[in-house]
């Protein structure tokens, strides 16, 4: 989740100065080898004077672990008081009892060392909240002999840390080749809802004023995929206005009070971020909530800039894989189509052949297979021309996909004729299934410039015997056809 902003911490050697200057003062007027023990007064006077200023949460103990000393960012940071943190004990700054006991134990007591380390420990605000704290600290002493006392700086690094931990989900989402677009797009949105405490999310396609939900997280369900709107309307014409990341924490308290989205969906917190694709702007990436959120800082901007830049890439490697399919797909089906009536080709039938042979020997299933020929078409050609020869193909291959089933097959053999298998159909249903196709082609003349031209066709048909060859099959279907037209042709004939 967001953190409160931070700020550059105090380094060791700040604190060394502060010890060598402030706490090993030698008095002119004392033997060489006496030292000066402040009183504690005095001491958290000096410290308060130097630490007054520090950007970091500056906080001094006591020998007993209590507070004698805050600077103004531990009291913001922490969110007591100057006077509520005086004589705290700070095993309530602590998120977990134990994390107090074991730095007493290892640092926090009169015989630790006087190096001071740096670590990360997990503190708790007066109001219960947690964050995450870089923290220099250890034990100050005004000498050998003197009460210690106990130092620690604060940097809140929350966010710095809430921020790898993003990027790094970032990073398991988008490179897991098992996870498809959709879930890779869906988790991105859900991961930024859940970062920024924004529990709406949409990916939008704008073009031009056009503005269309792609992808929604709408708890309420008041937001969906393929919603349109006027981008006037919605918040994300600021992001487009400015070409970059754009904010509002309290929609109510700022311009956009009288704006049509907030008048529409009451918004009152938006963070949003273009979408580049390919070097051009494809739409927006947007996360926000009906209820108000503290002020988006810089850290916020930019990890936004960084989900869109993402999202971005996401879009532009699908858009590429479905012209890289799209592609594919037309290439094969040139390979394996004719291309004037669309049926399939040759290779397609050899293919499918072979593969419906197969399946009908290991299931023992019946399998017929046809040869249906035009009548008289040469006569057409010769007559009409070749336009409408062309045009008597493509009649007869749209009767075809309309009297077959779709598992059957039908494509172009050669020529004039065509071949069709239909699977687990005995002989009789196939011939009956070919009458209605011849049927259906003498019922539908071709017209040409005005005239009617009759057209029929006729058509063979056999069933598989045994575990035979496609060749076998073929010619008994050859030779039923040849039957067909020595016996008047628009007809079938089975064998």
């Amino acid at each position: 989740m967001r953190a409160d902003p931070t700020s550059k911490t105090a380094s060791k050697h700040g604190l060394a100065r502060v010890r060598g200057r402030v706490l090993k003062r030698k008095r002119a007027d004392v033997k060489e080898d006496e030292t000066l023990t402040l009183d504690t007064q005095s001491l958290r006077l000096i410290l308060a004077g130097v630490f007054a200023d520090v950007s970091e949460a500056v906080i001094v103990t006591d020998v007993d672990r209590r507070v004698v000393m805050t600077n103004t960012a531990a009291n913001n940071l922490f969110r007591y008081s100057a006077a509520e943190f005086a004589g705290l004990f700070t095993a309530e700054l602590y998120e977990r009892q134990q994390d107090f006991e074991e730095l007493g134990a290892t640092r926090y007591n009169a015989q630790a060392d006087d190096v001071h380390r740096t670590y990360l420990m997990r503190y708790r605000r007066r109001d219960g909240s947690v964050f995450e704290g870089e923290t220099t600290g250890g034990v100050i002493r005004d000498s050998e002999q003197g009460s210690p006392m106990f130092l620690g700086i604060v940097r809140d690094v929350s966010s710095r840390i809430a921020t790898d931990k993003v990027l790094h989900a970032l990073h398991q989402i988008t490179s897991d080749p098992t996870r498809g677009f959709e879930q890779r797009q869906r988790e991105i949105i859900e991961l930024g809802a859940q970062h920024f405490g924004l529990p709406y999310g949409v990916v939008a396609q704008i073009v031009d004023q056009r503005y269309e939900i792609m992808e929604a997280l709408s708890p309420d369900g008041s937001m969906a995929a393929g919603e349109v709107y006027d981008v006037s309307d919605t918040y994300c014409w600021h992001v487009l206005a400015q070409r970059g990341p754009f904010g509002v924490h309290h929609a109510a308290e700022s311009q956009l009070c009288a704006h049509p989205c907030y008048e529409k969906f009451k918004l009152e917190a938006y963070l949003g971020a273009p979408i580049a694709v390919d070097g051009r702007v494809y739409g927006v990436l947007s996360f926000s909530s009906s209820l108000p959120t503290t002020a988006f800082g810089q850290r916020d901007y930019d990890l936004m800039g960084m989900f869109a830049q993402w999202l971005g890439h996401e879009i532009a490697r699908e858009q590429d894989l479905t012209a890289l399919r799209v592609a594919h797909e037309r290439l094969h089906r040139l390979a394996t189509h004719d291309e004037l009536t669309g049926l399939g080709n040759r290779r397609l039938l050899v293919e499918q052949f072979d593969h419906e042979l197969d399946r009908g020997h290991r299931y023992a299933h019946s399998l017929s297979v046809a040869l249906i020929d035009f009548d008289h078409f040469k006569q057409l050609n010769d007559r009409y021309g070749h336009a409408a020869g062309d045009a008597a193909l493509k009649l007869f291959a749209r009767l075809a996909r309309q009297t077959l089933r779709t598992s059957d097959t039908i494509g172009r053999w050669g020529g004039e004729e065509f071949l069709a298998l239909l699977p687990e159909t005995p002989l009789s249903a196939a011939a009956g299934t070919l009458e209605r196709l011849i049927a259906a082609m003498r019922d539908t003349p071709l017209e040409i410039d005005g005239e009617t031209i009759p057209l029929t066709v006729s058509a063979g048909v056999t069933s598989t015997r045994g575990d035979e060859a496609p060749e076998q099959v073929l010619k008994r279907a050859d030779e039923a056809l040849y039957r067909a037209k020595d016996d008047g042709r628009d007809r079938v004939h089975c064998r």
